[in-house]
């Protein structure tokens, strides 16, 4: 894992924007759920600014409302391992913050295939919701989205080139 952060930084700390592609398992609602385990999301991040600092990041959008910048984000559980990647425990996590109203790319796979319409219809309604930060201060629909990335789920980076022709 050491050696595939460090290529993913270098290369990183050599471009201003880069594409990554990540695969992982949706978080599903086990009861009832016939699709459980069987589901794969592909997604990727176009165009990213790998780097900004969340804090930084969300009282650039209070000042762009006309507000306060006086965010200060929690303390975290993550140790900075560098200007890219965490890590809590031993697992290293890339850091992604989006800017406002980005939208990733994204496609679905069951059972090992991509999956139909009426499938991710299906079992899309078994996803569990995830919460928006409500203590940024910022207008509804204008926070800032951060994430992390499993070192492991990172499956592409610098050339998601499928996601460009996804709708």
């Amino acid at each position: 894992m050491e050696k595939k952060m460090q290529t993913i930084t270098n290369i990183l700390r050599n471009t201003d924007a880069c594409d990554v592609e990540i695969s992982t398992e949706p978080k599903m609602n086990k009861r009832g759920n016939p699709f459980y385990g069987r589901v794969r999301k592909h997604t990727a991040y176009l165009s990213l600014d790998f780097g900004a600092n969340y804090t930084e990041e969300v009282n650039k959008e209070l000042l762009a409302e006309g507000k306060e910048a006086n965010f200060q984000a929690k303390e975290s559980p993550y140790e900075r391992v560098n200007e890219y990647f965490v890590r809590k425990g031993n697992q290293l996590y890339l850091q992604i913050v989006l800017p406002k109203g980005y939208q990733s790319k994204s496609i679905y796979e069951l059972d090992d295939r991509p999956a139909t319409e009426q499938e991710i219809k299906e079992f899309t309604a078994f996803f569990t919701k995830s919460g928006k930060s409500t203590r940024q201060g910022v207008d509804k629909g204008r926070e800032v989205d951060m994430r992390r990335v499993k070192i492991e789920n990172i499956i592409a980076i610098g050339g998601a080139t499928w996601a460009r022709e996804v709708a």
